[in-house]
């Protein structure tokens, strides 16, 4: 069994802390590109769009507090091969964290050491001391996390300081030089078009605004090591999605604020200037403030390693909670005298260095783990009310008020926000869905023909969301609500409710 030794502070920067990695480094820069000053809008939308998402999981966190997080939650309301393909989704979509952060810091290092990237055809790419150093970094970062989560915990804590310290003074430094050269006349909201609007919504799900806030819920994944969860889950959930708001739509507004009207010639989607690879750096170069963009240079690097630590450990927790609940092979449940689950560790780390290959540079990943994050978060809304018609008696710690309505309107927001990420980006976390369930059935050794109905209502899900973003983008998108709430529906008549799977639920290690 784990070791509980998180207090209610490191959870809470564990999750608010996972939030700011790499993304607030590219993200304001990229969404401006994308809406202009209606980028704040994007933050808006999307924080309380992620807010409606936490609350039905801090009523299942609090249930189940246990490692991997909501990657098990499907299993117990939906069966195995459902709560294997969630659990796949998780597992994707953390797992690639790692290299996207490190692969951030060796970008921002290149501007002191080119050698470490390359460039072809536009695309930034690791060069080979580019990928030895991430070999090095990653290495380092496993071989932390063996020693136990408290002294993860305790050191991301610290970190954290330095995390939230230089982004906030860079804030203060840009909107003082707006300030000072009058362009706040740069923060100009229209919403009075279509177009507007889709590219409100493009940017939100693809200009890394959906990606920002991805790391809310690492207080789910380490639930089973954290103290009093009943208590410290919510505010852990609750609280890195408002500090995470904060901190980003501040930062947005002081980067908007302060890009000169000289480069706005052409509109901002033609926005471009020196040192645009890292642009908060480029950015306070071009104005003169030296100083900060030292500051941030460091904190480039800096920044994203913490994050790094923290993705490292959920990971891990993610394919335990797999292995726990017999999707993959027991193996995989080994601890080490520090109570960690290694074995975890080290796969990891071997898929997240070959994940470098496929997917040169940081913006082309985004759009796709951002699909992948938000299809896992839609679990959520579904299990809640699955679980008050399966087990109506169960203790809940946190309990949702007006759960119905909650979950309804969680599960639709995350449809829209898949449903804004594209085809392009859809099609491919269908295959990788796919691609997942053939290894679980493999392992199984069984054939789909034996699986339960859950997982027909999930493909049927899933394809039906394909045909409708194949249609068009953002058009029809009236289609996409009553879609959203025929298929909530539609998931609690396929709950597996056989009385001998369910008994998982008293088995899990939470129970023992």
């Amino acid at each position: 069994m784990l070791k509980r030794d998180i207090s209610t502070v490191n959870v809470l920067v564990a999750a608010a802390g996972g939030m700011i990695g790499s993304g607030w480094l590219f993200s304001p820069f990229i969404s401006a590109q994308m809406a202009g000053s209606n980028a704040l809008i994007c933050w808006v939308i999307a924080a309380v769009f992620m807010l409606f998402i936490a609350l039905p999981l801090c009523e299942l966190g609090t249930m189940f507090p246990i490692s991997g997080g909501m990657s098990n939650y499907p299993t117990f309301t939906h069966g195995r091969e459902v709560g294997f393909i969630f659990g796949w989704v998780s597992w994707l979509s953390y797992v690639v964290m790692t290299p996207i952060e490190i692969q951030a810091i060796l970008q921002y290092a290149s501007h002191i050491f080119p050698l470490l990237v390359t460039k072809e055809n536009n695309i930034t790419k690791l060069s080979a001391y580019g990928f030895g150093s991430a070999v090095i970094i990653m290495g380092a970062v496993v071989l932390l996390n063996t020693f136990g989560v408290k002294l993860l915990a305790e050191c991301n804590k610290y970190a954290s300081i330095i995390k939230f310290a230089i982004p906030s003074l860079a804030i203060l430094s840009l909107l003082y030089t707006a300030h000072g050269a009058h362009t706040f006349g740069n923060v100009s909201i229209n919403l009075s078009g279509k177009s507007q609007w889709e590219s409100i919504f493009t940017a939100l799900s693809l200009g890394g605004v959906a990606f920002g806030f991805t790391g809310f819920q690492n207080g789910l994944m380490l639930a089973g090591e954290v103290k009093n969860p009943e208590r410290n889950i919510p505010i852990a959930i609750l609280g890195a999605v408002l500090i995470g708001f904060v901190l980003y739509f501040m930062l947005q507004l002081s980067f908007i604020a302060a890009v000169p009207k000289s480069l706005l010639t052409h509109g901002w989607s033609q926005l471009s200037f020196a040192g645009d690879s890292g642009p908060l750096v480029g950015l306070t170069l071009l104005l003169g403030l030296s100083v900060i963009a030292v500051l941030l240079m460091f904190d480039a690097c800096f920044s994203p390693m913490g994050t790094t630590l923290v993705y490292t450990a959920a990971t891990s927790r993610i394919l335990y909670g797999m292995a726990l609940n017999d999707h993959l092979p027991k193996f995989l449940l080994k601890l080490n005298k520090y109570k960690i689950p290694y074995v975890t560790l080290y796969i990891n780390f071997a898929v997240g260095l070959l994940s470098f290959l496929p997917f040169p540079g940081w913006q082309k990943m985004v759009g796709f783990l951002s699909s992948a994050s938000i299809l896992s978060y839609g679990i959520g809304p579904i299990c809640l009310l699955a679980l008050r018609q399966l087990q109506p008696n169960m203790k809940r710690p946190f309990k949702l008020l007006g759960a119905t309505g909650f979950c309804y309107i969680a599960f639709c927001v995350c449809n829209l926000m898949l449903y804004w990420c594209g085809f392009d980006i859809l099609w491919k976390l269908y295959v990788a869905v796919i691609i997942g369930l053939a290894i679980n059935l493999a392992y199984q050794k069984k054939s789909i023909f034996e699986c339960s109905s859950s997982l027909y209502w999930f493909f049927s899900y899933l394809t039906g969301l394909l045909i409708l973003s194949c249609l068009g983008f953002f058009t029809g998108m009236g289609l996409v609500i009553p879609f959203s709430i025929m298929m909530l529906y539609f998931s609690q008549r396929c709950l597996d409710t056989d009385p001998i799977k369910q008994n998982v639920i008293r088995d899990t290690e939470w129970a023992t």
